[in-house]
């Protein structure tokens, strides 16, 4: 695979040239730093932009257009990583190689710029035939949260580690937030979006990427603020003493979340060393260390998965089990960590864990998404690329994860607890 970079006056073009794929992947990309105030109506505004246009006025008539683009696919969605809210217009087209028309590599880029900067919009304010139906979605897809246990469960437990940080903030924003957003107020924020934001697009093809390059000056005439300053990571606050808290719930089953913060990691430790011990302590399935001992030598759970939220300097263990089981695997959990901490790690976990992490880099790698997620995160803050991993991961030693495991201090639990259970 082939990277470039080419810099524009107000927005950067990240290229990947490989004959990997038949279809080309492209993701126009807007990053800030996040703003609870902000968080709703980012993520109703990027809904709003790829449901029509001026062009498009209608969804039909947008998804028409694609269909005429050889089945081309666009969507935008919002996500907070850290401290950044990070908005992505996501558009996968055909190779032109298998197109008999030499205008389709044009026509095809000209597609999602025609979409962002010609909106469905007149006198200052939105569609409000497009609007109402964005904002029902989203109000439903706020109510939806308290339906699935395990998410429900997340967000409680970040709200209770504390409710003012970003951490705890929702990308979909409240329901009183999506309730007061108008038109009007839309498209005064979709002006301070374009303005404000930092822009790049990553595409990834075989594509003569100078024309793509050319093609895209020629059609994205945004005025972002180039040298604007994002900051990704986020410092919760640590407690000499872990919070405790359980809420009741009408689930059959107790929602058992473990937080802890990441004190102090380096680069290494952060981007490396954390995903290889995160894959013998839970990631691993079968034979990592809080599974086996959970699920395999007590029938504690159901179900056990962990979250590496490194942006927030924050490491989540997740627990769906009955409530009489819940204290048991508290200390269990306790347990697999200060035995990570002492470096109790067998050479036989260490091979496993090596080989899996490669299998996954081997698999992310014949995915464009993840290429793109990658390579994303290399611009932003110096991520390492995969190939890098995957050299990183043969280095890593018992003593890097003994170190690691010293750097993790529990800062609460929380326990979403079944109707059935008991204080």
């Amino acid at each position: 695979m082939e990277y470039q970079k080419y810099e524009m006056d107000t927005y950067t073009i990240y290229t990947i040239k490989t004959n990997k794929f038949k279809n080309c992947h492209m993701e126009i990309t807007f990053y800030d730093n996040a703003k609870k105030e902000e968080l709703g109506l980012r993520n109703f505004l990027v809904d709003m932009l790829c449901h029509s246009s001026k062009k498009y006025p209608r969804r039909k008539d947008l998804v028409i257009q694609l269909e005429e683009l050889y089945q081309s696919y666009f969507y935008g969605i919002s996500s907070k990583v850290g401290n950044m809210v990070v908005s992505s217009f996501v558009y996968d087209f055909l190779n032109p190689e298998f197109v008999s028309e030499s205008t389709y590599l044009e026509e095809a880029l000209k597609f999602p710029f025609e979409i962002l900067e010609n909106p469905n919009c007149s006198e200052n304010a939105f569609d409000e035939r497009s609007f109402k139906i964005i904002k029902k979605r989203i109000l439903t897809d706020i109510d939806s949260i308290k339906e699935n246990p395990t998410n429900y469960a997340f967000r409680r437990a970040l709200f209770n580690m504390d409710k003012d940080s970003i951490t705890a903030a929702s990308v979909l924003g409240t329901k009183e937030e999506i309730l007061k957003i108008t038109p009007s107020s839309l498209y005064e924020y979709y002006e301070k979006f374009y303005k404000k934001s930092l822009c790049n697009i990553y595409i990834i093809g075989d594509l003569d990427m100078e024309q793509v390059v050319e093609i895209i000056r020629k059609n994205f005439h945004n005025n972002c603020l180039k040298n604007h300053q994002v900051q990704p990571f986020v410092e919760n606050k640590t407690r000499r003493k872990e919070l405790v808290v359980k809420e009741k719930s009408p689930f059959s089953q107790s929602n058992l979340v473990l937080g802890f913060n990441l004190e102090k990691l380096t680069k290494e430790e952060m981007f490396t060393t954390l995903y290889f011990f995160d894959e013998i302590l839970c990631a691993g399935g079968l034979k990592a260390k809080v599974y086996n001992a959970l699920r395999e030598e007590n029938q504690l759970c159901y179900s056990v998965s962990s979250i590496n939220s490194k942006y927030d300097h924050m490491y989540y263990i997740y627990v769906g089990l009955d409530h009489k089981n819940v204290a048991l695997a508290i200390k269990l959990i306790k347990k697999c960590i200060k035995e990570m901490a002492q470096g109790k790690i067998s050479e036989e976990e260490m091979n496993l864990a090596r080989r899996q992490l490669e299998t996954s880099l081997e698999v992310v790698t014949d995915n464009q998404n993840s290429l793109i997620n990658n390579y994303t995160f290399h611009s932003i803050v110096g991520a390492p690329l995969y190939d890098e991993l995957k050299e990183s991961y043969k280095k890593i030693t018992i003593k890097d994860l003994k170190n690691l495991g010293k750097k993790l201090k529990l800062n609460f639990i929380y326990e979403l607890q079944s109707k059935e259970g008991e204080e």
